[in-house]
């Protein structure tokens, strides 16, 4: 399954879509203006239901997202104290991330070592546009889009 996201450069709320490959928007990501720490709601297009929630958490050593899917917290990610790159623990799943995180050109792969997703940005556009690869059928989209989104916050938090 092929999605784009297009993150708008100038939107202080953090709101876009995530299309499909004929461009039709599937899920919403609205963000909160007004809240202490970054929240994202995503929601399902078609039903106009949340589907998942990506939440900065405020209170922690180092930068940390959590996770909810259909109101259930699914996992955690947390930036890890290096020396050179940035290390990220994807706690709860099992998921691990290798790849380049500054060039968001990484891949997800599930504990067994299989590819669940592969992430690119797209350069040369005028916003933020990342176009998601999901390669296991058993997983569902919602998971790796919030995923994503709260490596994407981590990244932007300051440690």
């Amino acid at each position: 399954m092929q999605l784009y996201m297009k993150q708008k450069m100038l939107s202080f709320k953090q709101d876009f879509n995530i299309v499909d490959s004929n461009q039709k928007p599937v899920y919403k990501v609205d963000g909160e203006f007004l809240s202490l720490g970054r929240k994202l709601h995503i929601i399902n297009m078609e039903t106009n239901e949340e589907v998942a929630l990506v939440k900065q958490k405020l209170l922690s050593l180092m930068p940390q997202v959590d996770v909810f899917v259909r109101g259930q917290e699914v996992a955690s990610i947390r930036k890890r104290i290096t020396l050179f790159k940035p290390q990220f623990d994807i706690v709860k799943i099992g998921w691990t991330i290798k790849g380049d995180y500054f060039a968001h050109d990484y891949i997800i792969y599930d504990r067994e070592g299989d590819l669940i997703a592969q992430i690119k940005k797209k350069y040369f556009a005028m916003s933020d546009t990342f176009e998601f690869n999901i390669d296991a059928e058993e997983v569902d989209p919602v998971m790796v889009i919030a995923v994503v989104l709260a490596i994407d916050t981590v990244m932007d938090s300051k440690d």
